[in-house]
């Protein structure tokens, strides 16, 4: 994919994580297969784990920034490395 194609891939999926839940498929680092609930949507994430004004990560084309609420915690993952993404149902 070229950079302009990843940018455009990447403002989808961050749509989608503003909305909701979002189940994500991804190759991790390492090769492994890993499977995710993700959220950017400030109604899901707890208020102690939304970054401060100001303290928020620097943006990385080549990343997405999640929250991942199974680990109750932020995740980020390589675009490139997405298989699927789809909004959980009900949202």
């Amino acid at each position: 994919m070229t950079p302009k194609q990843l940018e455009s891939r990447k403002q989808g999926i961050v749509e989608e994580l503003r909305k909701g839940l979002v189940h994500l498929q991804f190759t991790k680092v390492n090769g492994d297969l890993r499977n995710m609930i993700g959220t950017l949507s400030r109604d899901v994430i707890p208020e102690d784990k939304i970054p401060a004004e100001g303290k928020e990560r620097p943006e990385n084309e080549a990343l997405i920034v999640l929250y991942d609420v199974e680990v109750n915690d932020w995740r980020s993952l390589r675009t490139e490395n997405l298989i699927e993404y789809r909004l959980e149902q009900g949202e």
